[in-house]
């Protein structure tokens, strides 16, 4: 079905207008009323049943928060998003801070941090569906808070009590006080993107960053590209091999204050969508970062990385199928009121498509969830609801900021600790299952985003006024979602690895081999 299915050819000089029903006439608004809420199930038909019915509390409250997203997106995104969209078109730089802004009141910024450090302690589930109703009204707005989600992640699954008290309870502390504190994940580098979230290319990866240890801590040196957030985040966690000859086996984890000297912020890339969402290269000149900020241990930084996508890729499955959703319901809209859509709802073939656009969202949806309660109840989110986790929450904070405390929290013995937690949790055929389920949610959702913003532009046609620019942004952000998180071919493999294969893959978990003690760039043991 192609533009010329378009009803654009009565439509060049009438205003648009509201239609009334016709008597003896089945109102559109009542037909269509019906099928846009097709788009948002209710969760009780989403989550499996023994969720649903088990835990009505925790269903209560995700319904809260999909109603709180909701009225944000809808009151404050939304009708601003092709403003945005226009404006960073014309400036890379520009950032709507108005947004971010809007989203504090929401607790958006907080949802994803742990409960100790004063955030709401979202994990998977939760995050989805945050992100799904966010996308549904800007996905390159939705992508901010995404990223910033990102750039936490890390510091939930290998992270200590001074990423705690510190960037995190920053983060909850100044979204209270109305002050945006965002954060950002950088992995990617000028000749290696797709080659650092898989094992088997890492191993092979040309990376030209690196982390030299000195006494007291790490200097970073090197670029990271295409970094989502990376311009406005304050903080950023990144990851650098400390010998790039071995990147696979010597990546490892950094917290990076962006107030450092040597951090500078090089570009802003001009994107084809989702512009809201600045995407920078950042260079590292001596970047010095203290021992008390690396994540987790020295070489397991892969490890962290695994995970991170783990947790992340199904959310932005979930962006994926928000973008599908909002092109279906600004759609919806459009043939129950414009003049111009007369008629088009008579035909079998448009039927046929908004049905078949209800399926693909409603499947999209469901692999997302699929991923976040694996995740939880057998992947890293079982690490997060550990009994030793959650009791190092109730120490007093004043506890935790005492000097002893920091340095033990620091030390090489607190590390082996975490890394064992974790290893104790979930196992590596587990975690590798739980990443290929995020993986198909991804690369399925970026599938459906794409066919069903495309399908919604040929049913509308180049007649359909206003609509027509909302549905064309959202093709240009769908784009963006087979790209990153990595792309659907490597997502795909990596489904293949993990459930058609049933292999396990290595370096999903960190290792339990005892690390050599680190020495400085002379070879002295600290």
């Amino acid at each position: 079905m192609g533009p010329s299915t378009s009803p654009c050819r009565c439509s060049s000089g009438r205003a648009r207008r509201q239609r009334r029903a016709r008597p003896g006439r089945r109102s559109r608004g009542g037909v269509m009323g019906a099928a846009a809420r097709a788009g948002r199930a209710p969760l009780s038909e989403v989550l499996p049943r023994f969720l649903a019915s088990d835990d009505d509390r925790r269903l209560t409250a995700l319904e809260r928060l999909r109603g709180r997203m909701r009225e944000l997106g809808d009151r404050h995104i939304r009708p601003r998003a092709l403003e945005i969209d226009r404006r960073a078109e014309t400036d890379a730089g520009y950032f709507d801070w108005e947004a971010v802004q809007a989203g504090l009141r929401y607790g958006v910024l907080g949802l994803t941090v742990p409960r100790s450090s004063g955030g709401e302690g979202a994990l998977a589930l939760e995050a989805s569906l945050a992100i799904e109703e966010l996308s549904a009204a800007c996905p390159g707005v939705a992508s901010v808070f995404g990223a910033h989600a990102l750039g936490i992640a890390p510091l939930l699954v290998l992270g200590g009590p001074a990423h705690w008290e510190g960037a995190l309870r920053a983060t909850a502390d100044a979204e209270r006080e109305g002050r945006p504190l965002l954060m950002a994940l950088a992995i990617t580098e000028p000749d290696a993107g797709t080659d650092v979230q898989d094992p088997e290319l890492m191993r092979r990866a040309r990376l030209s960053s690196s982390a030299r240890r000195i006494r007291g801590g790490y200097r970073l040196s090197g670029t990271k590209r295409f970094i989502s957030n990376g311009s406005v985040a304050r903080w950023i966690s990144a990851f650098m091999p400390t010998d790039p000859r071995q990147p696979a086996e010597t990546a490892t984890g950094f917290l990076v204050d962006t107030e450092s000297d040597g951090f500078a912020v090089a570009r802003v890339e001009h994107k084809l969508g989702q512009r809201a969402c600045p995407a920078a290269e950042l260079h590292f000149d001596d970047v010095f970062v203290p021992e008390e900020l690396v994540i987790g241990r020295e070489g397991d930084g892969l490890a962290a990385t695994m995970m991170t996508l783990a947790l992340s890729r199904g959310p932005v499955g979930a962006i994926a199928t928000g973008i599908a959703r909002g092109a279906y319901e600004r759609l919806s809209a459009w043939l129950t009121t414009a003049v111009e859509a007369e008629g088009l709802l008579e035909r079998q073939e448009v039927r046929l498509a908004l049905a078949a656009i209800v399926e693909e969202i409603r499947l999209a949806r469901q692999a997302y969830v699929d991923a976040a309660i694996e995740l939880e109840l057998a992947g890293v989110g079982r690490a997060l609801a550990h009994p030793a986790l959650q009791a190092a929450g109730l120490v007093p904070r004043t506890i935790r900021r005492r000097p002893r405390a920091r340095r033990w929290a620091s030390s090489a013995r607190a590390r082996e600790l975490t890394a064992s937690l974790v290893r104790s949790s979930t196992s590596a055929r587990e975690a590798t299952r739980s990443l290929a389920l995020a993986s198909l949610a991804k690369a399925r959702g970026a599938d459906v985003a794409m066919r069903v913003t495309g399908l919604a532009l040929e049913i509308a046609g180049l007649g359909a006024g206003p609509v027509r620019a909302e549905l064309e942004k959202l093709w240009r952000d769908a784009k963006l979602t087979h790209i990153y998180e990595g792309t659907n071919q490597l997502n795909r493999l990596q489904v293949y690895r993990g459930l058609c294969l049933g292999e396990t893959m290595p370096a999903v978990l960190p290792s339990a081999r005892r690390r050599r003690p680190p020495r400085f760039a002379n070879g002295a043991i600290p």
